[in-house]
């Protein structure tokens, strides 16, 4: 993982490079996001750049990047969609539609620990009209854990973070599809209780 186009941005424009980092998947560039939020919590360590600051300005380019998919989606619904369909991201939009058709809103909070499905989904939850206010309560809360979790793999660990992330580019989404399932099982069980619990009171009735 080459990380020279990192330190020339950060060079040239500091924190606002760390929100620009986040946009890189937004516009198709072949650098993984993961990368991109470590290098931001590296930098903290490595250079005197202030650790809140450094996040928060990750953090924000990741919510608005997905919040401006979510937009762009939402507008122009089938025409993107023909777009992507027809461009080298269809693979990842097929993955995106499944995810979300599979697991509902959940989908969105958990795609963004799994590469491939994070990009498509925003545009995804846009065409199918979800309201925005949903969006962005699956999408927000798990776009700071995320950010959390590899901003402090930079920090913790400085100088080989990059090898870490590739060790954990199939283990982090394998543990976010199980919680998915996990989710889901348990909503059922919940779901038959209480139509048990609500037949049982008929009866008595």
């Amino acid at each position: 993982m080459d990380t020279v186009f990192f330190d020339e941005l950060t060079e040239r424009f500091g924190y606002w490079s760390m929100f620009l980092f986040s946009w890189l998947l937004f516009f198709g560039l072949p650098l993984p996001n993961e990368l991109a939020a470590s290098f931001s919590g590296m930098i903290t360590v490595q250079q005197s750049y202030n650790p809140f600051i450094a996040f928060i300005s990750t953090y924000l380019g990741l919510i608005s990047s997905a919040s401006a998919a979510y937009g762009i989606g939402r507008l122009f619904g089938s025409k993107i969609e023909n777009k992507i369909r027809r461009s080298r991201f269809a693979s990842r939009w097929e993955k995106s539609i499944e995810f979300l058709s599979r697991y509902g809103s959940w989908a969105i909070a958990f795609s963004f620990f799994i590469p491939g499905v994070r990009w498509g989904m925003p545009y995804a939850v846009g065409i199918s009209k979800h309201p925005f206010w949903k969006f962005c309560l699956f999408a927000f809360p798990a776009a700071f854990v995320w950010t959390m979790i590899y901003f402090q793999i930079g920090r913790a660990f400085p100088l080989v973070y990059p090898d870490i992330l590739n060790n954990l580019r199939y283990i982090i989404p394998i543990l976010a599809i199980a919680l998915v399932a996990a989710g889901i099982i348990l909503q059922r069980r919940k779901g038959k209780q209480k139509q048990r619990t609500a037949n049982n009171l008929k009866r008595r009735g």
